[in-house]
């Protein structure tokens, strides 16, 4: 099957619908590969912190991470965390009876920053899933759009014979596995990508929670 002799052959609708169907297909491959750039930087740079953090025993000790606070997901959020826990607890401070009851501030102030790096790393999902719904529509669309022609064309020359709708009915068929061409790797990109997303997604939670007990634990605890 020569596709590019079909959509030469084609109606210029028809046309119109595989050439966005074709635009749709090149940016769902384009966010896919920038996403898995993206992720795979997040894995490794976390990866390289999460290694460095273990020889760092005591909340102050944080601050000489460097680069690492600032350059992955895991390092802004832990940054954050210890802003909030100096306001708490300032150098050279003895623990507060009351500080305890505000120890929740630096979990909240974690989890705000865990929010907008997900929403970076989720960004260009939302055209996957709109190129996943939108591709079959345009297909069904130009389906449509062939068998009126060839109904049209059938009126107009008071003949079904085959030579009369088969133009009308190959556009209709052609668009259709055009839109379904396009749709079903965008959904599975989609789903691939949202999947590693929700995995970090319940990682930085979890590291949340075992970072706030270590510096809920710190506030009470004599440095």
């Amino acid at each position: 099957m020569n596709i590019f002799k079909i959509f030469l052959e084609s109606s210029f609708a028809a046309q119109i619908i595989m050439v966005i169907l074709i635009i749709f297909s090149i940016w769902s491959w384009a966010v896919l590969f920038k996403k898995l750039f993206d992720l795979g930087l997040v894995q490794k740079r976390g990866q390289s912190f999460l290694s460095a953090i273990r020889f760092y025993k005591k909340i102050r000790e944080y601050e000489n991470l460097g680069r690492l606070l600032t350059d992955n997901p895991y390092g802004r959020i832990l940054a954050k965390g210890v802003e909030e826990y100096k306001t708490l607890r300032p150098p050279g401070t003895l623990p507060h009876p009351k500080i305890i009851e505000l120890a929740e501030n630096i979990r909240y102030s974690m989890d705000q920053v865990k929010i907008t790096e997900v929403e970076k790393i989720e960004g260009g999902l939302p055209i996957l899933s709109t190129i996943v719904t939108a591709s079959p529509f345009l297909g069904l669309l130009g389906t449509t759009l062939g068998v009126m022609e060839a109904f049209f064309q059938v009126r107009a020359r008071g003949s079904a014979h085959i030579t009369v709708v088969a133009p009308g009915i190959s556009d209709a068929l052609i668009t259709t596995v055009w839109g379904l061409a396009v749709a079903l790797p965008a959904l599975v990109f989609n789903n691939y990508l949202r999947s590693r997303v929700n995995k970090l997604d319940s990682n930085l939670d979890k590291f949340i929670t075992e970072t706030y007990i270590k510096f809920r634990r710190s506030l009470i605890e004599t440095e």
